[in-house]
C-alpha cells in the first residue's frame, strides 16, 4: 500500500511558518526592528509605502552579517540566539526563533544588504518566494557597518492572503502602534519612521520620559508621575497618570518585560484595581510600566508573536505590581491616609484623623474621588439634553438607511408603547434608580428605562440625519482651540474631516498632528470640545477595527457613545420626561445603537411569580 503520509517540500512548509509570523505588515515591521535592536543598533529608519503592502524597508547599523550568514538566515530555524535548548530558559534577547526572514521571503520578493565593520564590501542577498534569485558584492549604498532589509509586495504569491488585508489607514494604524511600542521600550534608540517618503517621526536618543514626550508631546508627558519599586528578584518602573487624567480606552497602556513589550491582562488589571475609586467607572489610566525580572521566571515561547508570556508565580507579580502603584499614589498624595483611633488626636466627630491630600481639578465629567468629603459636582442635564423640545427633526418614514442599521435583539412583551408613554406625561410617580434607570409605574407593570442607552438611541439617529443632510450646523467659537493629535488620530480626523462637519465640527488640519476647532455642535457644553473630539476619534478607531462598519453608521455611534448622558448623571423629574419622550420620537426607540435594549417592562404577574404569590 502506498503511504499517504509525507514530508512536505520546503517552501510550502515555509508558507505554512509565514501564516504563523506574518499575518500582515506590522508583522514584518515588529520582526525587522527587533532584529536590529538584537544586533545592536543604536539608529534604526523604518520606511513604508501602501502603508507595507509595497514596501517595508529598515536600516540599521547594528553588528550587520558577513557572505555566509546573509545566506544561512534565510534558513529556518537559523539563529544566532540560542544554541541550545537551555538556552530557552535565559532569553534575553527579542528573537530566538530564527523563523522570521523564512517566513518573510516566503511570501515577498526580500532584499537583505548587509556589511559588517571593518569590511570593504557589503553582501546583498536577493530571495524572492523562499529562493535566493541572486548573491553580489557591493561597495554599495550603507558605507558603514549594518544592515538593510527591504520587503517589497507582500504576499504576491499569495492573492487570497492579500485581499484579507485591511484598508490601508487600518494597515498603517497596525504598523504605527507596533513601532510606538518598540520607540518607547528602547529610549536610547534613535528612529525614524517615514511614510510615503514623508517623516513621521525623527526620535533621538533619549531616556524614557523625554521620548514620550517626543512621542505625545510635552502636555501628555505632563500629566505622567514616575514609579520606581523594586523587591527581590523584581522591580518596577515607568510612569502612571495622574487619575485625573485618564482615557475611556486602554490605547495608552504600555506593558513591558525586560524591555520586550508584552499583553497580560491579570497584570493591567492589577494596575486599575490599585487606582480604586479614584477613577470612575469606564475610565482607564495610561501607563508606561516596565517589568525587570530574571528569565528563568517566565516563558516567553508560548506565543507565536511573543506577545504573551507565563510566569512562574503571576500571583506574586500581581500584588507587588498592585501594591507598586497604591504606594506610588500615596507617595504623590493622591491617596487619602485614615488612620483609625488615632492617640494623637480625638474628637467629637470620631477618633481618626486624615493627612491632607491634594486638590486636583475636575476635568470633564471626570471626578477624582479622593475622599475629600465634598459634595461632587452634577452635571448641568438640562444642556446635556439640549432644552424640552425636539431640536431636530424626526428621520424619513421610509426606514433606515444603510448607515442606521444596527445589529437588534427582540425584546418580546418588555416594550413600552406610544400610548403607554402618553399616561406618563402629567404623571409624578418617576423617579431614577441608581443615577442609571429611570423607574415608571404604569398601572400594573414597572417601566425601567436605562438613561445611557435611550440618550445613546436618541442621539445616534440625529447624527444620522446630521450626516445625511450634510447641513454643517455649528455653534463658533469665540476663540478657537488648538488640540495636539498623534499621527494616527489626526489621520483619522483628515478622513472623517466631512463627516465631521455635518455633526457640527468645524475644523482646520493645520500642520502634522495639530487641529484647530473652529465650531462645535450646539448641543456640546462648552469646555467639553477638546474632550470630546478625542473620544469620538478613539471610539471611531476601536469601531473600525472590530466592527468593520461602515464610515458614517461607525461615526454616528462613536459620536453617541460618547455624548450621551452616562451613568452618575442625575436627572430631574423634567428630564427624565424630556429624554423618554425624545426616546419615542426616533424610529426604533427599544434598542441602543449596540445593540442592548433601552426599555424593559416587568408586569404584576412576573413580580408575583417571583415571590411565589401565584393565585393569590
Amino acid at each position: 500500500m502506498q503511504p499517504l503520509i509525507k514530508i512536505l517540500p520546503q517552501f510550502v512548509a515555509n508558507r505554512i511558518a509565514a501564516g504563523e509570523v506574518v499575518g500582515r505588515p506590522e508583522s514584518v515591521v515588529k520582526e525587522l526592528i527587533e532584529n536590529s535592536l538584537d544586533a545592536g543598533s543604536q539608529k534604526i529608519q523604518l520606511r513604508i509605502k501602501d502603508s507595507g503592502k509595497n514596501l517595508i524597508q529598515v536600516f540599521d547599523d547594528g553588528s550587520g552579517m558577513g557572505e555566509e550568514d546573509a545566506v544561512m538566515c534565510f534558513q529556518r530555524h537559523s539563529t544566532s540566539k540560542i544554541s541550545s535548548a537551555e538556552d530557552l530558559e535565559n532569553i534575553n534577547t527579542l528573537g530566538f526563533r530564527g523563523e522570521a526572514l523564512a517566513s518573510i521571503s516566503a511570501v515577498a520578493q526580500v532584499e537583505l544588504v548587509t556589511r559588517t565593520e571593518g569590511s570593504e564590501l557589503e553582501t546583498v542577498v536577493k530571495n524572492y518566494g523562499g529562493e535566493i534569485v541572486d548573491k553580489t558584492f557591493s561597495t554599495g549604498s550603507l558605507g558603514r557597518k549594518g544592515s538593510s532589509v527591504s520587503v517589497k509586495n507582500l504576499f504576491y504569491n499569495t492573492p487570497a492572503r492579500r485581499n484579507f488585508l485591511k484598508s490601508n489607514q487600518t494597515e498603517f494604524r497596525h504598523i504605527y502602534d507596533t513601532f510606538v511600542r518598540l520607540a518607547i521600550a528602547h529610549p536610547a534608540v534613535a528612529f525614524i519612521f517615514i511614510n510615503e517618503d514623508e517623516e513621521i517621526f525623527d526620535l533621538h536618543s533619549a531616556n524614557l520620559r523625554k521620548r514620550i514626550e517626543q512621542i505625545y508631546g510635552n502636555d501628555f508627558a505632563e500629566t505622567l508621575i514616575p514609579i520606581e519599586q523594586e523587591s527581590g528578584l523584581i522591580s518596577l518602573n515607568g510612569y502612571i497618570s495622574r487619575p485625573s487624567f485618564t482615557k475611556k480606552t486602554k490605547q495608552d497602556q504600555f506593558l513591558f518585560l525586560n524591555d520586550r513589550y508584552i499583553v497580560n491582562k491579570s497584570i493591567s488589571y492589577a494596575v486599575h484595581l490599585a487606582y480604586g475609586d479614584l477613577i470612575e467607572k469606564g475610565d482607564y489610566p495610561n501607563f508606561f510600566l516596565f517589568i525587570h525580572l530574571d528569565p528563568n521566571h517566565f516563558d516567553v515561547n508560548v506565543h507565536p508573536s511573543k506577545l504573551e508570556v507565563k510566569f512562574d508565580n503571576e500571583k506574586a507579580i500581581f500584588g507587588f505590581v498592585r501594591k507598586s502603584i497604591i504606594s506610588t499614589l500615596e507617595q504623590n498624595n493622591l491617596i487619602a491616609k485614615i488612620e483609625i483611633n488615632s492617640l494623637e488626636r480625638q474628637t467629637d466627630e470620631g477618633q481618626f484623623k486624615i493627612y491632607p491630600s491634594s486638590n486636583f481639578t475636575v476635568s470633564g465629567s471626570r471626578k477624582e474621588r479622593i475622599f475629600e468629603f465634598k459634595k461632587p459636582a452634577v452635571p448641568d442635564i438640562h444642556e446635556i439634553l439640549g432644552g424640552s423640545g425636539n431640536r431636530y427633526s424626526k428621520l424619513e418614514e421610509e426606514g433606515e438607511s444603510r448607515e442606521g442599521k444596527s445589529t437588534t435583539r427582540e425584546v418580546p412583551d418588555r416594550s413600552l408603547t406610544h400610548e403607554e408613554l402618553e399616561n406618563i406625561k402629567g404623571k409624578s410617580s418617576i423617579w431614577q434608580f441608581q443615577k442609571k434607570y429611570i423607574m415608571y409605574q404604569l398601572e400594573n407593570t414597572l417601566m425601567i428605562i436605562d438613561q445611557h442607552a435611550a440618550h445613546e438611541r436618541i442621539l445616534y439617529e440625529q447624527a444620522l440625519e446630521r450626516l445625511n443632510s450634510n447641513a454643517n450646523l455649528s455653534q463658533q467659537l469665540l476663540i478657537p482651540l488648538n488640540v495636539d493629535l498623534n499621527i494616527v488620530d489626526y489621520e483619522v480626523a483628515r478622513s472623517i474631516e466631512k463627516e465631521l462637519g455635518s455633526l457640527g465640527f468645524d475644523i482646520d488640519l493645520l500642520s502634522r498632528g495639530k487641529v484647530r476647532i473652529n465650531g462645535i455642535p450646539s448641543d456640546v457644553r462648552l469646555g467639553d470640545e477638546t474632550k470630546i473630539l478625542q473620544e469620538i476619534i478613539d471610539e471611531f478607531k476601536e469601531n473600525d477595527v472590530k466592527l468593520n462598519l461602515e464610515k458614517r453608521d461607525n461615526l454616528a455611534k462613536s459620536f453617541a457613545c460618547k455624548h450621551a448622558i452616562r451613568t452618575g448623571d442625575k436627572l430631574n423629574e423634567d428630564e427624565m420626561l424630556n429624554l423618554i419622550d425624545k426616546l419615542f420620537a426616533v424610529k426604533m426607540p427599544y434598542v441602543c445603537p449596540h445593540g442592548r435594549p433601552t426599555i424593559v417592562k416587568i408586569s404584576m404577574d412576573e413580580l408575583d411569580k417571583k415571590f411565589a404569590r401565584t393565585g393569590f
